[in-house]
């Protein structure tokens, strides 16, 4: 079977401190792989690492995504090849609504084939109502004034919509109470 993303002998940090020491992984597709371990053993810094946050520096190593050199590709296409990373605190994106978000992001990732907007609303209200979030929820500005489980919905809402290869749950239960994490 083919390797999706392979990890080999990753060396990575922040401001000056090596967090990440001589890391190797190999995942293939329908994988499921599961990093655990105490606060501050670089499990959201591997994160920031595959996704390409510029204020992580990779010392040593290589990565590779459906056999291409992820560390040459930026932030966008990395998105675009179907990484997706849910983060443990979403940022807040005040102006820009739900629906513009998520509409902008499939067009993206269609790159020339764009939803019609009438078929992209019956979609996202079939997924909002799925996943029981409230009506509201299509125009209210990204995850401002969200509670944590409805910004945790938000981002499963995203995967379902954009239909990653590669899903990276960072820290997912941060901020929920019981009813949000079934």
């Amino acid at each position: 079977m083919k390797t999706l993303l392979k990890i080999d002998d990753l060396y990575a940090g922040v401001a000056n401190k090596e967090i990440l020491k001589g890391i190797n992984l190999e995942i293939k597709p329908s994988e499921i792989h599961v990093i655990m371990g105490p606060n501050g053993t670089g499990k959201s810094t591997l994160s920031s690492v595959i996704m390409g946050d510029p204020n992580y520096t990779v010392n040593k190593g290589k990565i590779t995504y459906e056999d291409k050199d992820l560390l040459k590709m930026k932030v966008d296409e990395r998105a675009r090849a179907g990484i997706f990373l849910a983060m443990q605190y979403p940022s807040e994106l005040s102006g820009v609504t739900n629906f513009d978000f998520l509409k902008t992001a499939i067009d993206a990732k269609k790159v020339q084939e764009h939803i019609k907007t009438l078929e992209f609303n019956n979609l996202l209200n079939k997924m909002t109502q799925k996943l029981k979030m409230k009506d509201d929820y299509i125009n209210r500005f990204v995850n401002v004034g969200f509670s944590g489980g409805e910004k945790k919905k938000n981002e499963i809402l995203q995967m379902l919509l954009l239909k990653p290869k590669l899903v990276i749950l960072d820290e997912i239960d941060s901020g929920l109470d019981i009813d949000a994490i079934k």
